[in-house]
């Protein structure tokens, strides 16, 4: 049965998402049929059966994803743009493990007595259920009950496997990213611990994949001020409301390299598109920007840097910051992961040292779901700043953030 293909479709809103959340789960619930179910044992027929194979499902008509397991004990699943390593193996002779970066999972499969034609596959662990129907030369056609966990299947990636993905500055993975912001101040200007901000930053991210281990990156930051303390004189603030700073942007290449190393080279900015002066430097900044990351099975760490200096707008002062940002992920299954991606500053044009430095220290935690098929990534952090500008600076920071994953549009 080496070759066989796994399709679904959908002709209604219900069947949609049953089939949506199929590529995604994989495991599906149990259902109630009148089939008796005889175990496939052997290593040879089990190893024929999974070689070569091509599991197709159909989200729509625009997006599939597609799970290849290849003689050689290797596949991939193709799904959102990206493409996602695995190895097979046949353990004993009676089960089939798929490992991935982040998990491994082992499958029995059995065959119906009533439906020579009909398949269902059982995860060992949880004791789920995927069905499948092999018809005439091999086309096979996927049932549809609706799955109760979100797991890796033959052709879809798993929670985990997303997360994963997610946390690395290199993926081609499409993502629009909305951080929504607390800060709270503090400082020697009096009233300064009184003040705080809120803030909406919309990201989005299309890479564009120039070969398989290299792509093209521009990731405009567009920052909505929902609210902002800002001081006007000793002792005096104004609130301002509803305005746009200014957009931050980077233009970069990610390549990925053996051994999870991952490196980034390009250019970072600023657009002066602040609807306030309080709230923007009136500037264009423009600088080199340098990145590296470690990804390996238990997350991924990495630092990006980057120097901007004004090219063009108001001359009356000269800036030079110095910036970037540190992140961290650690997968816990399920879609868990404890990360963090505080940013930090260095003012070379400051007064003096004591208002140059922005530090924090960052800790927190998201969760990779689906839905409707969808993967979506929530997550909360909690950064506290370790140095600020004595002056008025950030005491403590929190984000909560939401990133739904969107196909490319190339």
């Amino acid at each position: 049965m080496s070759g066989y293909s796994i399709r679904t479709s959908a002709t209604d809103a219900s069947r949609f998402a049953a089939v949506a959340l199929i590529i995604f789960g994989g495991l599906l619930v149990p259902a109630a049929y009148a089939d008796t179910w005889v175990e496939l044992t052997g290593s040879d027929r089990l190893r024929e059966l999974v070689s070569g194979a091509t599991a197709t499902i159909e989200i729509d008509e625009d997006k599939r994803v597609v799970g290849k397991y290849f003689e050689d004990g290797t596949a991939k699943i193709e799904a959102w743009g990206e493409t996602f390593d695995r190895t097979w193996e046949v353990e004993g002779e009676d089960q089939v493990c798929y490992s991935s970066l982040t998990e491994t999972s082992c499958f029995s499969f059995e065959r119906s007595q009533e439906q020579p034609n009909r398949y269902r596959v059982i995860n060992v662990e949880t004791r789920q259920f995927t069905y499948f129907e092999v018809e005439g030369d091999g086309d096979t056609v996927a049932a549809v009950p609706l799955p109760d966990a979100q797991e890796g299947g033959l052709a879809g990636p798993s929670a985990s496997e997303i997360a994963a993905e997610l946390s690395n500055p290199n993926s081609t993975l499409g993502t629009m990213n909305f951080n929504i912001d607390y800060l709270a101040y503090q400082g020697d200007l009096p009233g300064a611990g009184d003040q705080d901000a809120t803030r909406l930053t919309f990201q989005p991210a299309l890479p564009y994949p120039l070969s398989e281990p290299t792509n093209f990156f521009f990731r405009p930051a567009i920052p909505i001020i929902i609210r902002q303390d800002v001081p006007a004189g000793i002792g005096s603030y104004d609130t301002k409301k509803a305005e746009l700073g200014d957009i931050g942007f980077d233009a970069s290449l990610g390549k990925s390299l053996a051994g999870g190393n991952i490196i980034i080279g390009g250019l970072a900015g600023t657009i002066p598109t602040a609807t306030d002066d309080d709230l923007g430097l009136d500037q264009w900044l423009l600088g080199p920007q340098l990145g590296y990351a470690k990804m390996a099975k238990w997350g991924i760490a990495g630092i990006l840097l980057s120097h901007q200096v004004d090219v063009a707008g108001e001359d009356d002062f000269d800036t030079k910051v110095t910036g970037g940002q540190y992140f961290y992920a650690f997968n816990m299954g399920g879609g868990w992961q404890i990360n963090s991606g505080p940013t930090f500053s260095y003012n070379h044009e400051a007064r003096d040292n004591d208002n140059k430095l922005t530090l924090p220290l960052g800790i927190g935690a998201s969760k990779t779901v689906f839905i409707s098929g969808r993967p979506w990534k929530f997550g909360a952090q909690y950064w506290h700043y370790i140095e600020s500008p004595d002056d008025f600076g950030l005491d403590y920071q929190i984000r909560f953030s939401i990133s739904p994953v969107v196909a490319l549009p190339w």
